[in-house]
C-alpha cells in the first residue's frame, strides 16, 4: 500500500511538474493573455481536465511558475551561505547576491512580464532568515542591534526600493555594493570592513535545477 501510494505521489510531482514547464514555455513563446489551458497540456501531453487537477485557474499555474523560480532562487541562496561561518561575511554575501538577482534573474524578470503581473514583486531572502541572521550577528558581536526587529523592517524595505529600482533601471549596477556597505555600516561595522566585504568576490552560484527555456532565443531573435 505504501508503495503505490508512493508511486501515485511521484506520478503526481512529475505531472505537475510538466504542466509547470509547459506554462512557463508557453508563456515565454506567445505571452501570458495569449495561451489557453489547452495549450499547455497539449505542450504537457496530458489530458485538457488533468489540469484542473492541480490548478483551477491559468493564474495559479502562473503562480506556481513563479513560485519554481523562487524557491531555486533560495537554494542557490542556501548553498552559497552555508560554508560562511563569520555573522557579517554571510550577511555580505546574502545582500548582494539578493540585490544581484533582482537584476541579473531573466526568468524572474521574463515571467513577470510575460504573464502580465502588474504587482511589484521581487525575488528576496527569506524574511525570517534575515531577522536570524541579525540576531545571530547581536549576539555574537559582530552587529550593534539594539532592536532587531526595527532593524530588519528597515533592511527589508530598503531592499525591496533597491531592487525594484536596479529591476527598473533607475540604478547602476554599482548600487548593489553600495547598498550591501551602507547597510553594514548600519550595523556597526566600521566602513573599512564594511568596504572589504562588499569587494569580496561572490561564491560560484549553484547552476539552476531546471527549468529549460528559450530565453536565448528570445532575447536575440
Amino acid at each position: 500500500m505504501n508503495l503505490n501510494n508512493n508511486n501515485n505521489s511521484r506520478k503526481r510531482e512529475q505531472t505537475r511538474q510538466a504542466l509547470i514547464k509547459s506554462t512557463y514555455e508557453q508563456v515565454l513563446s506567445r505571452g501570458g493573455e495569449k495561451i489557453t489551458i489547452q495549450d499547455i497540456t497539449e505542450a504537457a501531453e496530458v489530458g485538457l481536465g488533468t489540469f484542473y487537477n492541480y490548478f483551477e485557474t491559468k493564474q495559479l499555474a502562473f503562480e506556481a511558475v513563479l513560485q519554481d523560480i523562487h524557491d531555486q532562487f533560495s537554494d542557490a541562496l542556501n548553498v552559497i551561505r552555508q560554508p560562511l561561518k563569520d555573522p557579517a561575511t554571510s550577511f555580505a554575501v546574502t545582500l548582494q547576491y539578493c540585490l544581484t538577482q533582482a537584476e541579473d534573474n531573466r526568468d524572474w524578470h521574463a515571467l513577470i512580464e510575460f504573464c502580465g503581473i502588474r504587482d511589484q514583486r521581487q525575488l528576496y531572502q527569506n524574511a525570517d532568515q534575515l531577522l536570524h541572521d541579525l540576531q545571530r550577528g547581536a549576539k555574537g558581536g559582530r552587529f550593534k542591534v539594539d532592536d532587531p526587529i526595527l532593524t530588519h523592517s528597515l533592511i527589508m524595505g530598503m531592499l525591496r526600493h533597491v531592487s525594484l529600482e536596479i529591476r527598473k533601471g533607475n540604478l547602476a549596477r554599482s548600487a548593489i555594493s553600495e547598498t550591501t556597505r551602507h547597510i553594514l555600516r548600519m550595523l556597526g561595522l566600521p566602513d573599512q570592513v564594511a568596504k572589504a566585504l562588499t569587494q569580496m568576490p561572490m561564491p560560484p552560484v549553484p547552476v539552476p535545477r531546471r527549468i529549460e527555456t528559450s530565453l536565448t532565443i528570445l532575447a536575440t531573435a
